[in-house]
């Protein structure tokens, strides 16, 4: 796998960067296969010295421009070094080297799969399935959702390899070069939440590429509360899609509307204001 790169996106969470690229590197993994990008967070001074202690490629940015932006960094990197295949990782995600190396196996033994990932699970509950596969909903406003989520890997019977799927969790996704050639990078307007889903219907329709999920191949994440800057940019994003892939604006209107309302009555201000002003600019920026 000497011309992969495998990025982790940094924002104030060494703990979970460094750990997971300790147990890479403890794995095998080659130090120069690695890239850490950190986003102008706090922690951007332990990166460097973590990063130049393993002799691992360390990017640090002078802004936080959001998941696409960071890994679009590493990715112009990469390619300047030679790499022809990318795994971006979150830094709470606790994959194998060797579930690395099926997925990109999975890119050499299938030429038409352009994007690949493998079936997510949780940390804390590794019988549990978070997704096998990104879906979207355009009827519903772009409505994300998985393939047997919250379901029992016991309870599921799957073929190895799911292409029935909107887009590959951006959690941990990885791709070949010539997907970029064809279709570009992610879109770093979005900031955070759907610039996979957006690249990936990029890939789905203007390209051949197939997507596929592994689900013999498994990571684990973790999960997390969401809050107001979750919802923000969630409600934002769905809207650019609608304008985007003519997905149906009414319903998500009317959707984070009545969330909004919610919120307001609720003495929720925060969140209130966050499904307004997300229905704002979602409605009214510029793409």
């Amino acid at each position: 796998m000497q011309d992969l790169a495998i990025i982790i996106l940094n924002y104030n969470s060494f703990d979970d960067t460094s750990r997971e690229v300790s147990k890479l590197l403890d794995e095998g993994c080659i130090e120069k296969s690695i890239y850490i990008v950190d986003n102008n967070s706090d922690d951007k001074d332990r990166i460097t010295q973590f990063s130049l202690q393993n002799k691992i490629n360390y990017i640090i940015s002078n802004k936080n421009g959001g998941y696409a932006y960071g890994n679009n960094l590493a990715i112009r990197q990469a390619i300047s070094d030679g790499k022809k295949y990318f795994l971006l990782l979150n830094p709470d995600i606790d994959i194998s080297i060797s579930s690395i190396e099926g997925l990109y196996n999975d890119l050499q033994n299938q030429p038409e799969v352009g994007v690949i990932g493998p079936r997510i699970c949780y940390r804390n509950n590794s019988g549990k399935i978070y997704s096998d596969g990104g879906l979207l909903f355009p009827e519903r406003g772009f409505m994300g959702g998985h393939v047997n989520f919250n379901i029992d890997t016991s309870e599921v019977q799957m073929p190895s390899y799911n292409y029935n799927i909107d887009y590959v969790d951006g959690s941990a996704i990885m791709f070949r070069k010539e997907v970029l050639d064809d279709i570009g990078f992610m879109n770093e307007r979005f900031f955070m939440y759907y610039e996979e889903s957006e690249w990936c219907l990029r890939v789905k329709q203007k390209s051949n590429w197939k997507l596929a999920v592994n689900t013999t191949i498994l990571a684990f994440n973790t999960y997390s509360d969401k809050g107001s800057f979750y919802e923000y940019y969630m409600t934002r994003n769905r809207f650019w899609l609608c304008r985007m892939y003519n997905g149906n604006i009414k319903f998500v209107k009317k959707e984070r509307w009545k969330l909004a309302k919610n919120a307001f009555k609720n003495k929720q201000y925060s969140l209130a204001k966050a499904y307004f002003k997300g229905i704002y600019n979602g409605l009214y920026s510029k793409l």
